[in-house]
C-alpha cells in the first residue's frame, strides 16, 4: 500500500490529490496522521516562504485539485466548485518576476495572509491540466490503486513500478498455470 514516503512525487498538485486512497473502502486519508510530514516533503516543490496551512484548508484544496485533475483524466469538464476553488486559492498570493544574479525568478506574496503553499499547488494544478503535460496525466492501472501520476513515456500504467507494478506483476505469475 502507497504512503506519504512512497507517493509518485511528480508533480505538487498530484503529489496532494494523491493524498487520499479512494481504491480502498473506507478511503484512507494519508493526511490523518501526516499532514505536517506531507508538507515537509513537498518543500523542495514549494515556493520561498511557504509554511504549512492547516489540516482544513489542505483538505479543502486537495478535494478541488483531484476533481481538476480526474476530469483531466476522464477527458470531461471539471466542476464548478471545483475550478473555483483552485482558481481563488491561486489568485490569493500574488506573484512578480523578479531580476536576481541568476535570472528571472518568481517572487510569491503571502504578506496579506494568502497561502503560499496553497497557491503553489493551485498553480501547480492549473498548469498541469492546461498545459502539454495534462496528455501525460493518468490514473494507476492496478485495480486496486486511484493514485494519478504524469506518465513521463507512453508506456507507463502503474504509479510506482516498484510497489503497483510489482504486484501486478506477481499477482499474474500466480495465475499461469503450473
Amino acid at each position: 500500500m502507497l504512503d506519504l514516503d512512497t507517493l509518485p512525487g511528480d508533480d505538487l498538485a498530484v503529489n496532494l490529490a494523491d493524498t487520499v486512497m479512494l481504491a480502498v473502502s473506507p478511503s484512507v486519508d494519508l493526511l490523518d496522521d501526516g499532514h505536517e510530514r506531507f508538507w515537509s516533503r513537498q518543500a523542495p516543490l514549494l515556493p520561498e516562504g511557504a509554511r504549512p496551512p492547516s489540516a482544513a484548508q489542505t483538505r479543502r484544496l486537495r478535494s478541488a485539485v483531484r476533481e481538476v485533475l480526474e476530469a483531466t483524466v476522464a477527458a470531461r469538464a471539471p466542476e464548478a466548485w471545483a475550478v473555483e476553488r483552485v482558481n481563488a486559492a491561486a489568485a490569493a498570493v500574488p506573484t512578480s518576476p523578479r531580476l536576481t544574479a541568476e535570472g528571472a525568478k518568481t517572487s510569491w506574496h503571502g504578506e496579506d495572509g494568502g497561502e503560499i503553499a496553497l497557491a503553489a499547488v493551485a498553480v501547480a494544478a492549473i498548469d498541469l491540466v492546461s498545459g502539454p503535460r495534462a496528455a501525460q496525466l493518468r490514473r494507476c492501472g492496478a485495480y486496486d490503486c486511484s493514485m494519478l501520476f504524469v506518465a513521463a513515456n507512453r508506456r507507463r500504467v502503474w504509479c510506482t513500478p516498484s510497489l503497483c507494478g510489482n504486484r501486478v506483476r506477481v499477482a499474474r505469475h500466480a495465475k499461469k498455470p503450473g
